[in-house]
């Protein structure tokens, strides 16, 4: 079966945490139609941006969940967040391009550009559904857990394009400082990782494509380390500032001890060993765990980014 190459994953090296979602804005014909899309009395663009960025998430942890569902870990929550990820997936695809009171899209999308993104998501999206239903119906359909599996990255790579059209379109430069739009891209970014290495782990253990699976995760455990530390104690050079006051570093803290404990079963991956049930299991769980605690300090960050406006 096709497989995506596994070198569409995010860029792994600090400097590339820049917020590069803003880099396709110089497109000429993009721009004229950005112009279009003003709203007098009351903008959705943040929360295009967030749904967008979301959509990255729920790529990785659709395909985490029925890995780890048909290979008998974590069994009642994986299921539980397989059926919440899909259904989030399936609304928030629809609310980008025909909006969504309830979700704060206020209007159907008009750009062409973004409609396009939108759309190639959602033929990718719609070529596993079939396979995530029935993974939800019969939790050892293995055959249909791997569709999903060779599909992710290619998804990933397309919600990845698709968050960086919408937040070229969307963000505006006065509503928070370049330095502190930079910092939540990466904390957002943050979520993304943790289901990923939900992915690459449960590959690992299930021995599909796992020497693949090693690389990246290995790959994947530095990234999302140094993005922590950058963003706990600052990385001056790549223009990230130490963690700006109490409530964000005490997140921040809780983000370090936890992973410190996730690292080790990972890391026992990573060199060839193996682990056992309840390990794999740990596993899973805790990087939901650091999944909800990512979301709270974006809350955090964008509280603080939004002090002066």
């Amino acid at each position: 079966m096709f497989r995506t190459p596994r070198c569409v994953i995010v860029p792994l090296s600090i400097a590339a945490l820049s917020f590069a979602a803003t880099a396709n804005a110089e497109e000429a014909t993009g721009q004229a139609e950005i112009l279009d899309v003003q709203y007098d009395v009351e903008s959705d663009g943040a929360d295009r941006i967030h749904i967008a960025g979301q959509l990255r998430t729920l790529t990785q942890q659709v395909a985490a969940a029925s890995c780890a569902l048909t290979s008998d870990i974590a069994v009642d929550e994986a299921h539980d967040v397989l059926e919440l990820a899909t259904a989030q997936f399936d609304r928030y695809i629809v609310a980008l391009k025909e909006g969504d009171e309830g979700l704060h899209i206020l209007h159907p999308e008009t750009r062409r550009l973004t409609i396009a993104d939108i759309d190639h998501v959602r033929e990718e999206w719609d070529a596993i559904h079939g396979a995530i239903d029935s993974v939800l119906e019969d939790g050892h359909d293995v055959e249909s857990a791997h569709i999903i599996d060779d599909h992710n990255l290619k998804l990933l790579e397309l919600t990845t394009i698709l968050a960086s059209d919408i937040a070229s379109q969307y963000a505006h430069p006065f509503e928070i400082s370049a330095a502190d739009a930079m910092t939540i891209e990466i904390a957002g970014r943050q979520r993304m990782l943790t289901q990923k290495m939900a992915k690459d782990a449960c590959e690992v253990w299930t021995g599909y494509h796992a020497e693949e699976a090693k690389e990246d995760l290995a790959q994947t455990m530095t990234i999302f380390e140094a993005s922590l530390n950058a963003l706990r104690f600052g990385l001056p050079e790549a223009g990230i500032q130490a963690a700006p006051n109490d409530a964000i570093r005490n997140d921040l803290d809780e983000l370090l001890a936890r992973w410190d404990i996730i690292k080790v079963n990972a890391q026992t991956l990573v060199d060839g060993g193996t682990l056992n049930e309840e390990q794999k299991t740990e596993v899973f769980h805790d990087l939901e765990v650091e999944l909800a605690d990512l979301d709270h300090l974006l809350l955090d960050y964008k509280e603080y980014a939004e002090r002066a406006h």
